[in-house]
């Protein structure tokens, strides 16, 4: 809190909060977030129809082990083209977490009504209706058919 604090003070003074060296390197991004499941073929295919992500590449499909990467975009060369952050669905380790262990998937929507009436009629479950945070943002939270909890956020 003391933190916070001290932080606002010196913004409000002009002055500026220094940040750690690596903070400020460039070319760090988010690669990908990983979404696992027990059937990769179906939860790609909810992602698909719920939010219009295409499959842009399969890096792994094995008799024990399958990755489907989808990106947003109607068709495929669209999700390829695509400069946002892709999700890869595999398949889930029996010894790893259970169905929903993931925190939480946060997808940025333009239409939030839209995209929970998308989800739940491809098979999500609604957790908690379209709130609004203390900063303004509208969201909700969803469990895709393999229990994993996804966060929609309105876009500004």
């Amino acid at each position: 809190m003391k933190a916070i604090i001290a932080a606002i003070c010196l913004a409000l003074g002009g002055l500026s909060v220094a940040t750690p060296a690596f903070a400020q390197e460039t070319g760090i991004t988010v690669r990908s977030v990983r979404v696992l499941a027990t059937d990769v073929d179906a939860l790609a295919k909810f992602y698909s129809e719920a939010f219009g992500m295409s499959e842009t590449r399969r890096p792994v499909d094995t008799a024990t082990f399958k990755e489907i990467v989808l990106n947003s975009g109607s068709t495929p060369a669209l999700a390829k083209a695509a400069k946002s952050t892709p999700i890869v669905i595999a398949t889930r380790d029996k010894k790893g977490p259970p169905a929903g262990g993931m925190a939480a998937l946060i997808l940025e929507v333009p239409d939030i009504d839209k995209a929970i009436a998308r989800a739940t009629a491809a098979g999500a479950k609604l957790m908690r209706p379209v709130a609004k945070s203390g900063e303004g943002l509208s969201y909700a939270f969803l469990t895709d058919p393999d229990g994993n909890q996804v966060e929609l956020l309105l876009g500004r």
